[in-house]
């Protein structure tokens, strides 16, 4: 029998699917949806409003100190100190800026402390690279989503040809063997699996399937 609003922490490489379980879990569960990655989306949005350059650690630990990021709508929607941000968050310029920014110690320190925030009193799914090992290291449960490369390639090529990004399936897999790598050797909070995290290998599953494994998991819980 579940016990009452549950803190689900969600780590994972970039397509393996955390993303879409994670927010079909929230929809399930009638829990908020947290994506930290939309954090860190929107913490460079604020820089790149600001004029603050990607390398400019002491402005950019100053603004993250300043700036208060929530979730409305079960996740759906990010506000920025009250302004809803959510379509300004996926441009080239902040794909391109983002990589600078969420690896500095002193950003990455704020943003967790605001996903600590939102979080504190349960009844939220979390999910990003370092959310069942540093954020929430005593979330009720973890659960790491991982699937090949190539697949993971694969399902980021289909959504962005679906946007009509133009692109090739070759460079987008290279753009995650580099994400990975940038994620995996990060000297501050690394992508890596936590120690009881359920790991579940979506390469050859469907969303409905991933996410029947998952929920199965919480309600058992």
């Amino acid at each position: 029998m579940m016990k009452e609003r549950l803190t689900i922490a969600m780590d994972g490489p970039a397509g393996s699917g955390k993303s879409t379980i994670a927010q079909r879990l929230a929809e399930e569960l009638d829990y908020l949806y947290l994506n930290s990655g939309s954090m860190y989306r929107a913490m460079t949005l604020l820089s790149i409003r600001e004029g603050t350059d990607s390398t400019n650690v002491p402005m950019l630990t100053k603004l993250a100190k300043r700036c208060r990021i929530d979730f409305t709508d079960n996740g759906k929607t990010t506000l920025l100190n009250g302004e809803d941000v959510s379509d300004a968050l996926r441009t080239p310029e902040i794909d391109r800026t983002i990589v600078n920014i969420a690896k500095i110690p002193e950003v990455r320190h704020e943003m967790v402390k605001q996903q600590r925030r939102i979080g504190e009193k349960g009844g939220i799914i979390v999910e990003g690279r370092d959310v069942t090992t540093v954020v929430f290291p005593d979330a009720d449960l973890k659960f790491y989503i991982s699937a090949s490369v190539e697949e993971r390639a694969k399902r980021r090529f289909g959504e962005q040809e679906a946007k009509g990004i133009e692109t090739t399936l070759e460079q987008v897999e290279q753009e995650i063997r580099e994400r990975d790598q940038t994620d995996e050797s990060r000297d501050h909070s690394p992508l890596r699996t936590a120690e009881d995290a359920i790991v579940l290998d979506t390469t050859s599953m469907t969303v409905n399937q991933a996410v029947d494994f998952v929920l199965n998991r919480v309600e058992a819980s």
